[in-house]
Parts: structure tokens; C-alpha cells; sequence
């Protein structure tokens, strides 16, 4: 799988921002000094109420929920960098776990749809919307430009589990556009679950960018409150 050797790359890795350690969410730094929240952060802090609450008595009633997010964590991990190798042409399965590599061959038939990388992990910000993050995959897809991301579930994912991936994919999109004066018209989520499943779902931006908008106002008015 070759990269995409335009101006795009160099545009991105130019206007790079760095990620710092922060206690309250992932904050990014840009060249100019300015600090932004991640789209992450911004979405998780303007979350609708009965999504925090399920989080909350899921823990509450859940005594190794600790152990069980870090797993989670450590696998996705994993399964992100062997595909990051995958892509890259330096791919060696041995330090890797077990299950990683199970999601990896799961969504192996969705990795063959994606060609003429531009990036991977890109870490982009917007000026304009205040906000930064970091991209799993910018690439095309089906011979689309798109925002590519993967996730490792323990179970199959509904279409309406994934609307907040929707927004963040799309913030991506409108970061990327903001660095090189390109529209990505697509965002692309690529699931695998413990159950033997992949899932892949293709969604337009435009129809994500105006509530991406709305929660990153009100992200902005409730720190003014």
C-alpha cells in the first residue's frame, strides 16, 4: 500500500500540533501556542445526560469496571498499531496479544478497500472551531478520499452507537479541510467485535457538520457559565 506523496502530507505534518498530558482530557498545542480541547473531550463533556448516566451506573454496578476499561484500552491500542503497520508496509505479528491480532484479521477485508494514504495518525487542529485531535486514518476508501476510524468493541455495534464517531470523524473532516482547502466528503468507521463481527459504516459528512457545530458551541458557552 503506497502513500500519497502530495502537498496534503506535507501540509499536515507542517501544522502538526503536539498532544499534551493533561488530567482533564487530551489538549493540544499548536505552533502559534494556542491550546485546544480534542473533539473527544469537547463530545464527552457535552454528552446527552442518560448516555452519562448509563457510563455512571455501568460502573456503579460493574466492580471491575477499571480492569475493564484498561483491557479495552490495551486491545484498541493493539489493534490500531498493527493496522498503522499494516498500512505502512511493516507488519510483524509477534509482540502482539491474541485478540488484537483476531480484530486485525477481522477487519482485514475492509483494509483492502483502502488505498493512497495521506496520513496516519495525523494529529490536525481548527482554528476556527477551537478544537484538535487525532485522526486514525486519512486515506481513500472505495477511491473516495475519507476519514477512516477503527474500533474494537466486545459486542456488535448499532448505527445509533456510533453517532458520536459521526461527529468526530466529522470534525476531522473539517480540520483537514481547513489545512489544505480539500472537502472530505466521507467518513468512514470500521468495527470489530469480540462476537466474530465487522461492521462498516459510511456516512456523508454534511449531514454530521451542523450538530458537530452545536455541540462544540455548547462545549464553549457552558465554560463561560
Amino acid at each position: 500500500m503506497k502513500f500519497l506523496l502530495v502537498n496534503f502530507t506535507q501540509m499536515l505534518k507542517a501544522r502538526e500540533p503536539e498532544l499534551l498530558e493533561r488530567e482533564d482530557g487530551h489538549w493540544y498545542q499548536t505552533k502559534f501556542d494556542k491550546i485546544y480541547p480534542s473533539i473527544s473531550t469537547i463530545l464527552s463533556a457535552t454528552a446527552p445526560e442518560h448516555k452519562k448516566n448509563g457510563l455512571a451506573i455501568w460502573k456503579e454496578n460493574e466492580p471491575a469496571h477499571e480492569y475493564i476499561t484498561k483491557q479495552a484500552q490495551d486491545i484498541g491500542t493493539q489493534s490500531h498499531k498493527i493496522i498503522e503497520d499494516f498500512l505502512s508496509n511493516n507488519l510483524s505479528l509477534d509482540e502482539f496479544d491474541l485478540l488484537p491480532i483476531a480484530h486485525f484479521n477481522n477487519l482485514k477485508p475492509f483494509l483492502e478497500n483502502i488505498s493512497d494514504v495521506t496520513s496516519i495518525e495525523q494529529r490536525m487542529y481548527s482554528d476556527k472551531l477551537q478544537v484538535a485531535g487525532t485522526s486514525d486514518l486519512i486515506a481513500e476508501y472505495n477511491g473516495e478520499l475519507s476519514i477512516i476510524d477503527y474500533k474494537t468493541k466486545r459486542k456488535p455495534q448499532v448505527d445509533e452507537y456510533m453517532y458520536e464517531y459521526y461527529l468526530q470523524t466529522t470534525c476531522y473532516a473539517q480540520m483537514f479541510q481547513e489545512v489544505t482547502g480539500q472537502k472530505i466528503n466521507q467518513v468512514v468507521i470500521l468495527v470489530s467485535s469480540e462476537k466474530n463481527t465487522r461492521q462498516e459504516f459510511i456516512k456523508n459528512c454534511d449531514d454530521y457538520i451542523q450538530p458537530m457545530l452545536e455541540r462544540v458551541e455548547k462545549y464553549y458557552l457552558n465554560s463561560l457559565e
